[in-house]
């Protein structure tokens, strides 16, 4: 028979000898912990590194996307730039408002002049002229077609006393204002 005391014995022996296992597996179980922690911070760190040189790369290439787009777009506007309207004067005296604008190169038959309402518009036809079919253009900014420009008067006029004139390549036009009656009220 077994002794109360060796019982005792080995019965304090499997629980010092389990306590230590649970310890080992305690401490094997916070390494694997470290373990996943640490290659999980590696491996966030090295999708970081792969995402910003991805965003690097990514901005590169859409940088390089809007320089061409912008180099295209000069390239094309040099070919399909439209006609700018001719700069004008507009110069409001007391009783009239005179029109100056810059039409070189057109004929007084290629001018056309509307008035309606409030404003003024003026239509002229650039024509192309072509020197020759073996003529090579090293710079050609020179603009041709019709433009049209609309300018808002700044006050009546008298539509029918209107005059045009074409000179040296300006076209003044004069609009005689309407004079605006100006009524006096008595003072009681």
């Amino acid at each position: 028979m077994v002794d109360e005391d060796e019982m005792k014995q080995k019965m304090g022996d499997i629980k010092s000898s389990a306590s230590e296992t649970k310890e080992d597996v305690g401490d094997r179980i916070n390494e694997m912990k470290e373990g996943a922690m640490d290659k999980k911070d590696d491996m966030q760190e090295e999708v970081g590194k792969r995402r910003t040189q991805a965003e690097k790369l990514l901005n590169e290439i859409m940088n390089t996307i809007k320089v061409k787009q912008v180099e295209v777009g000069k390239t094309l506007s040099d070919y399909t730039t439209p006609l700018q309207k001719p700069p004008a004067d507009v110069i409001e005296t007391n009783d009239t408002i005179i029109i100056k604008i810059d039409l070189p190169s057109v004929t007084k038959e290629d001018i056309d002049i509307g008035i309606a309402g409030e404003s003024i518009d003026i239509m002229a036809k650039f024509e192309e002229i072509s020197e020759g079919e073996d003529i090579n253009y090293i710079q050609k900014e020179r603009s041709y077609g019709e433009t049209k420009r609309t300018i808002k008067l700044p006050s009546e006029i008298k539509v029918k006393e209107a005059s045009a004139n074409f000179k040296d390549s300006v076209l003044t036009i004069k609009l005689p204002k309407i004079e605006r009656e100006v009524h006096k009220i008595d003072i009681n």
